[in-house]
């Protein structure tokens, strides 16, 4: 009697162990998840967008197995974001609704915001302007009458984005009068915590005098946002240097517009393999030709080809690898089951154990009715596991499936769903690329339209499916058209499946 209580009571100690190690273990995993979060944070800041996702995405999963959902919501709203810049926005859209579906997020208007942002962007990306417009302006309605610091920098940026998609849009006047409600929230806020942000407010407003044609206040704008950076010693002045080269181009002053230029890349922080940055090398090409220095027009001619190629790869390779991590959602969530199932089915079991010699001691009378719960409980335990058995089976049952996907497709398309192109995507893995070589400035949205049109989709059924106006789709096939040079006479349909199938 007295070897099985010492049993129990060396039972007890190992269960209070196991439990205090698990603690331990758990705060670790928050350090290394807090950790993995700041290092996507500062990928994003650098453009390095790829690392981004990556941290974000190794993050998602020690939040989700610690079931911490601020963490989880943290991880989602980064890799929504990476998504988002890689031009995947459906897939981005599809973790700001995972996101938002945490109880974090719920209870977290600030994050709320940012999802919002995120969804703005893509909106905005997939030519859904009004939609873009719309989660803009709920923002300001979210943040009204809040005057902390953080709510005032969210809504500069917010009236900055607002200003910006009415630049787009060449709407300047309403450009202008969301720059300057931007200008009014920066002013409530110390001048050098700001510092980029207002630097970036000057270059906009400025980039919209030029597009008027007001040489001079151009210029004011472009010259106080070079001294903002002086009087702070920031010496990352590469967008000012470069609206300055764009400003002395428009004003026909060729030879200091190129000196400008050429400073651009020297500066410290340009991003010179950035997609957004390479059409500098473009322009440093044609002021050459404009000045007669032929050679160093074709040598820049050939740098700025050799990058948009190396873009052009690095973009392909980073959305085959953003979708590879998508993919492998799913089999990431049926490990951690797994592991968790595996926890609590040890649990469990060292709980019965020492329940059973409890019972031993002190209800001998009992034992065998003891006896008859345990093995009902290890019946219960095992048809856990063939569930999950069959779980998996059944989950690598739907992959093979994948493949076989056309009259999935056809459905998707006729319901306009927004996994539609996602999935096309997996069933002709050389469309995009085979396009985007043709064409390679060419937006999600458009590339969803050559997919129904490669399809055999009529505008009439496109425009039925995707609720816009026949003359809507005509016109955006027609500039499709114009930007791969087809023929008059030739079928566009015909010709997407020529060139995709050559």
């Amino acid at each position: 009697m007295n070897t099985m209580v010492n049993f129990i009571k060396k039972n007890i100690l190992l269960f209070i162990i196991l439990i205090s190690g698990s603690v331990t273990c758990q705060q670790n995993n928050f350090k290394e998840i807090d950790d993995l979060l700041k290092k996507a944070v500062a990928s994003n800041n650098k453009y390095e967008t790829l690392k981004e996702l990556e941290y974000a995405k190794k993050a998602s999963v020690l939040a989700e197995e610690a079931n911490d959902t601020k963490r989880i919501s943290e991880s989602y709203y980064e890799i929504a974001r990476a998504l988002s810049r890689l031009e995947l926005q459906k897939e981005s859209l599809l973790y700001v609704q995972k996101a938002s579906a945490q109880k974090y997020a719920k209870e977290n208007l600030l994050f709320q915001i940012k999802l919002k942002e995120v969804k703005s962007a893509n909106y905005n990306t997939l030519a859904l302007s009004s939609q873009s417009t719309k989660e803009l302006l709920e923002i300001i309605q979210l943040l009204d009458k809040r005057s902390d610091s953080t709510s005032t920098k969210i809504l500069a940026r917010t009236y900055g984005n607002l200003g910006n998609r009415c630049n787009d849009k060449n709407k300047l006047d309403s450009a202008l009068i969301y720059y300057r409600l931007e200008h009014q929230q920066l002013k409530k806020l110390s001048e050098k915590d700001v510092l980029n942000h207002l630097a970036e407010h000057y270059v906009s407003m400025g980039m919209v005098f030029l597009a008027k044609k007001d040489a001079d206040s151009s210029l004011y704008y472009f010259k106080k946002s070079y001294q903002l950076k002086l009087k702070y010693h920031d010496p990352k002045l590469f967008m000012q240097y470069f609206v300055f080269g764009d400003y002395y181009s428009e004003q026909k002053q060729y030879q200091k517009a190129l000196d400008f230029y050429l400073k651009v890349e020297k500066t410290p922080g340009f991003p010179a393999n950035h997609s957004g940055f390479i059409h500098l090398y473009k322009r440093i090409s044609e002021l050459y030709g404009i000045l007669g220095e032929n050679d160093k027009r074709d040598q820049y001619q050939k740098i700025y080809s050799a990058k948009q190629n190396k873009i052009l790869a690095e973009r392909n390779r980073n959305i085959d690898y953003a979708l590879n991590v998508i993919l492998n959602d799913e089999k990431n969530e049926h490990i951690l089951s797994q592991k968790k199932t595996s926890f609590l089915f040890f649990i469990g079991i060292l709980g019965i154990l020492i329940l059973f010699f409890f019972i031993y001691k002190f209800q001998r009378k009992n034992i065998k009715k003891k006896e008859n719960i345990i093995t009902e409980t290890a019946t219960h335990i095992k048809q856990k596991d063939e569930i999950i058995t069959q779980k998996s089976f059944e989950t690598k049952e739907l992959q093979l499936k994948v493949n076989d996907a056309y009259l999935e497709i056809i459905e998707l398309a006729k319901k306009n769903d927004p996994s539609f192109y996602f999935r096309f995507q997996e069933v002709y893995p050389e469309f995009q690329k085979k396009l985007l070589n043709i064409s390679p400035g060419l937006r999600t949205s458009e590339l969803t339209l050559c997919a129904y049109m490669f399809l055999g989709f009529s505008v009439k059924d496109i425009a039925d499916y995707t609720f816009k106006s026949i003359n809507t789709v005509r016109n955006r096939r027609q500039n499709l058209r114009r930007k791969f040079s087809i023929p008059t006479e030739e079928d566009f349909g015909m010709w997407l499946k020529n060139s995709i199938n050559k």
